[in-house]
Parts: structure tokens; C-alpha cells; sequence
């Protein structure tokens, strides 16, 4: 029995994790649509402010509302400039690329967080997983072949964006330990609109008056997005970032689905070599965690 209720709190997060990213890339696939007729910038405000209300009802299940208050709301507020960072990022790279080329290079954050486990939340990295991230991160440049003609720079905007997250979601892994997830997700909501709305409102251009079908995308996308951070932050709470992260692979297969569903999209045989080595890393490093 103890066996058992040491493995449920790992499971939880693997749960937590996958469900997430089933979430996560439906709101990609409505934001690369929204990206066809509005700003990055507003899109986020937009699809940040509809994203609160399923934070905020989460929240009530937890409690009073006073417990969104943080003890560190300087961590949280970093940790939420670096999530939109990472997003207006990706929205950038959508903006151009394929949505499954784009969510393959995005996922050398999961390597990034193995990576960089050591340094943040002082988990031991063996010599085993290291190879593994060395292989995933040759993985990325296949998918992005710098210095050949079929280089993008756009791709460029989906490393960065990787960086950032594997940043973001670390620090959420050290705050999960002093704060309820429903806070760290309060307070990433509340940077998305501190950043974007003063820009979008303020910067002239920058506001497209959307239509009902923008609309429609916003309210789908924000909604869905909310509920899928949420269950992000509550997975890397629950388990360990290293065990856990190897399950946003399941975000490929999403993304070359809803691509071809929706825009006819089929990768090159370049972003499925590249892809295979990137999820082959990922899950090694989970099989021998888990041995």
C-alpha cells in the first residue's frame, strides 16, 4: 500500500500533463486561426481575459477567493512575464509556420526543463539522461536545419518560446510547494493582461475590432487554454518536472492532426525524422525514471 501511495501523486501529474496538452493544442489551433485576421498582441489579451474565468471558478472550488493571495508575488509575477513571453513567442512562429512544425521545435522545452532541473529545483541528472537530451536537442536542428535553404527564421520564435516555458514551468514547480495552482494561475492571467493591454490599447494599430467568428475563436480558445494551465501547473506540482514533462510529447500527435484537419498541413520527412528523435529522448528519460 505504501508502494502505491507513492506512485498516485506521479500518476496524478502524468494525468494532469496529458490532459493538458490535449487542451492546450486546441487553443493553438484556434489562436493560428485568430492569427489570420488580428494582432499577436491582442490575441492574447483577448484570449488571457475569457482564460480567467475558468481560473477563477477553479479557484472557488479551493476556497475563498483570499486564498489567490501569494506570499511571493514577485516570483509569481516573474513567472507569468516569462509564460507570455513564451507565448507571444509562439503565436509569432504559428503566425508563419506550420502548427506542427512549430510544436516540434517548441518541445525541446521538455529537454530544457530535464536540463535545467539540476540548477533550478536541485534534481540529480544522471549521465543517462544527459545523452538523452543531447539527442533530443539534435532532434530540434533536424526539424529546423539552420544554414540550409529550407531554414525559417520564424523558427527561431519557437526555440525562444521553449526557453521561456521551460523557465516558466520550473518556477512552477518550486511555487507549487508554497502556493495552490489556482494562484500561480491567477497570477500568470494577470500578467497576460498587465503586458498585453496597455500595449494593444495603447499602441495605435494594434486593435482590430474582431468579428463574431473571432469572437466565437476567442471565447473557445480562452476557455479551454484557462482549464489546460491550470491542469499544466497541477501536473508539474504533483510530479517530478523530469518524470512528468516526457507526456507533453502527446502535444505532436494533436498538432499533425488538428494541422491536416484544418489546414492540410503534413510535415516533411525532415520534422518526422527530427520529431521521432525528440519523443525517442523523451520517453527514454522516462523509462528509466520510472525503472
Amino acid at each position: 500500500m505504501s508502494a502505491v501511495r507513492e506512485i498516485s501523486p506521479a500518476l496524478r501529474g502524468i494525468a494532469c500533463v496529458a490532459g493538458a496538452c490535449l487542451l492546450l493544442t486546441m487553443a493553438d489551433a484556434f489562436a493560428k486561426l485568430l492569427t489570420e485576421t488580428l494582432p499577436v498582441m491582442e490575441i492574447a489579451l483577448l484570449r488571457s481575459t475569457v482564460a480567467l474565468v475558468p481560473i477563477l471558478v477553479i479557484a472557488r472550488f479551493y476556497g475563498p477567493f483570499s486564498r489567490l493571495r501569494t506570499r511571493h508575488p514577485g516570483k509569481q509575477m516573474l513567472r507569468g512575464f516569462l509564460i507570455i513571453g513564451s507565448y507571444t513567442c509562439f503565436l509569432l512562429a504559428i503566425q508563419a509556420l506550420p502548427l506542427a512544425e512549430t510544436a516540434s521545435v517548441f518541445f525541446s522545452a521538455p529537454l530544457l526543463i530535464a536540463g535545467l532541473s539540476p540548477l533550478v529545483l536541485k534534481e540529480k541528472v544522471p549521465l543517462h539522461r544527459w545523452i538523452a537530451i543531447c539527442i533530443g536537442f539534435a532532434g530540434v536542428l533536424v526539424i529546423m536545419r539552420p544554414g540550409t535553404e529550407s531554414f525559417r527564421p520564424e523558427a527561431l520564435f519557437a526555440f525562444a518560446s521553449a526557453v521561456l516555458y521551460a523557465l516558466g514551468a520550473l518556477m512552477a514547480r518550486r511555487l507549487g510547494a508554497i502556493d495552490p495552482p489556482a494562484t500561480t494561475s491567477f497570477y500568470t492571467g494577470l500578467c497576460f493582461l498587465l503586458i498585453s493591454g496597455p500595449f494593444t490599447l495603447g499602441m495605435p494599430g494594434y486593435w482590430v475590432t474582431p468579428d463574431w467568428t473571432a469572437v466565437g475563436y476567442v471565447t473557445v480558445c480562452g476557455l479551454i487554454a484557462g482549464t489546460g494551465h491550470f491542469l499544466l501547473i497541477q501536473g508539474y506540482r504533483l510530479g517530478e518536472a523530469s518524470v512528468v514533462a516526457p507526456f507533453e510529447y502527446s502535444t505532436l500527435l494533436w498538432s499533425v492532426m488538428l494541422g491536416f484537419a484544418i489546414w492540410g498541413d503534413l510535415p516533411t520527412w525532415w520534422t518526422l525524422g527530427g520529431v521521432l528523435l525528440v519523443a525517442a529522448s523523451g520517453l527514454y528519460v522516462l523509462r528509466t525514471e520510472r525503472r
